[in-house]
């Protein structure tokens, strides 16, 4: 079955060049990742997301200190162009208790609301 995803570009704006390195790190290792840049404090990254976690990219752009850590962030969505994430290849596996990028679904105030948690996570909702 394939699945629905959308894909999502992110472009954000860090306080500090440490700052946006350490998104960029955390950001790559997402498994709805495809990539993840910075050229100083900007950061680009692009993402496969489920198509019912439109919010999730959205949600940071309208928080973006709260949720990552940036002062500015603006959010795009592809309609032509298409593109793939180890999520959207199958790749991933809920092995983990902590996702790749550090977060705690259990911490979370929209895990089992919104959000099914990380597929790389052991509290993933696989539905």
């Amino acid at each position: 079955m394939e699945k629905k995803h959308i894909v999502g570009i992110l472009i954000g704006e860090a306080p500090s060049l440490e700052k946006a390195k350490s998104v960029v790190e955390n950001g790559s290792r997402c498994p709805y990742s495809v990539t993840y840049v910075n050229s100083g404090r900007t950061i680009i990254g692009v993402s496969v997301i489920p198509l019912d976690h439109k919010w999730w990219l959205e949600w940071v752009e309208e928080h973006p200190e709260e949720t990552i850590g940036l002062t500015h962030v603006e959010v795009f969505f592809t309609r032509k162009v298409n593109a793939s994430s180890p999520w959207s290849r199958g790749e991933v596996k809920p092995l983990t208790e902590i996702s790749p990028c550090g977060s705690s679904c259990e911490k979370c105030p929209r895990y089992r609301k919104e959000c099914k948690g990380c597929p790389a996570t052991r509290y993933y909702i696989n539905e």
